[in-house]
C-alpha cells in the first residue's frame, strides 16, 4: 500500500483500460517506462520492439531493462520519445519480422543453440571423469554456431534454437494478444523529475542487468 500511495501521490494509478507510459531525464539519458503488467518475458519483447520502432524514426542506442511491472526503454538524453510515438506502436504488420529485427537475436539464437547442439550430439562433453569446462562446451557450440550461420544459414539446429527463443522465451503469441489489448487502452502519459516507486525498479534492473541494442 505504501507504494501504490506514492505512485499516485507522485504519477498516477492506470485504471483496467489505460495504459502508463512515464519519461524522465537522469545524467543517464532520457527513459521511457511503460507499464502493461503483462509478465517479464513479454515485456522482454515488448521493449525491443518498441526500441526498433523508436529507433526506425531516429536512430538511437538504447539499453532495455524489465520487471514484472513493465519495461524501461533508456535512450540518449533528448530523445523525442512522445513525438515520435504513434498507435502503429501497437501493430501486428510485420511483427515477426520486427521483432527477429529489433532482437540482437544472434546473441540469444546463440545461448539457445548450445542446448539444441548439445541435445543432438554434435559437441562432445568429454569421457567420464575428464568431462569438458562450460568454457569449453562454449567455444565449441559458439565455434559451430558461427559456422553454420556463414554457410548454412538454413540449418535445421539453427532453425530451432531460434524458434525456442520466439515461442519459448519471448512469447511471440502472447505479444500479439498483448499488443491488441494494449491497442484499445487510453494512453497516459506522465513526465517525471525522478524515477518514482514503480519506474525504480526499472531502473534497479537496468543499472545491474541492462542489454543494449543499437539501430
Amino acid at each position: 500500500m505504501p507504494i501504490l500511495e506514492a505512485q499516485q501521490r507522485l504519477s498516477t494509478l492506470p485504471r483496467a483500460d489505460e495504459l502508463l507510459v512515464e519519461c524522465c531525464k537522469t545524467r543517464e539519458g532520457q527513459h521511457l517506462y511503460v507499464f502493461p503488467f503483462e509478465g517479464r518475458f513479454v515485456h522482454e519483447g515488448l521493449g525491443f520492439l518498441w526500441g526498433y520502432r523508436f529507433a526506425q524514426q531516429k536512430t538511437a542506442t538504447f539499453t532495455i531493462s524489465v520487471n514484472d511491472y513493465g519495461f524501461e526503454i533508456l535512450g540518449p538524453k533528448g530523445y523525442p520519445y512522445a513525438d515520435l510515438f504513434s498507435s502503429d506502436f501497437f501493430s501486428l504488420k510485420n511483427l515477426e519480422e520486427d521483432i527477429r529485427a529489433s532482437l540482437n537475436i544472434s546473441e540469444l539464437t546463440q545461448r539457445k543453440f548450445r542446448g539444441v547442439a548439445q541435445v543432438a550430439g554434435l559437441v562432445f562433453k568429454g569421457y567420464p571423469g575428464s568431462r569438458k569446462t562450460s568454457s569449453q562446451l562454449q567455444v565449441s557450440t559458439s565455434l559451430l554456431y558461427d559456422v553454420f550461420t556463414k554457410y548454412e544459414p538454413d540449418n535445421l539446429l539453427l532453425k530451432q534454437a531460434e524458434r525456442e527463443v520466439l515461442q519459448d522465451q519471448l512469447e511471440t503469441h502472447r505479444l500479439a494478444k498483448t499488443l491488441s489489448r494494449l491497442d484499445q487502452r487510453s494512453v497516459v502519459w506522465k513526465t517525471l523529475n525522478a524515477p518514482h516507486p514503480w519506474p525504480f525498479r526499472c531502473w534497479l534492473n537496468a543499472s545491474i542487468l541492462g542489454c543494449r541494442t543499437k539501430h
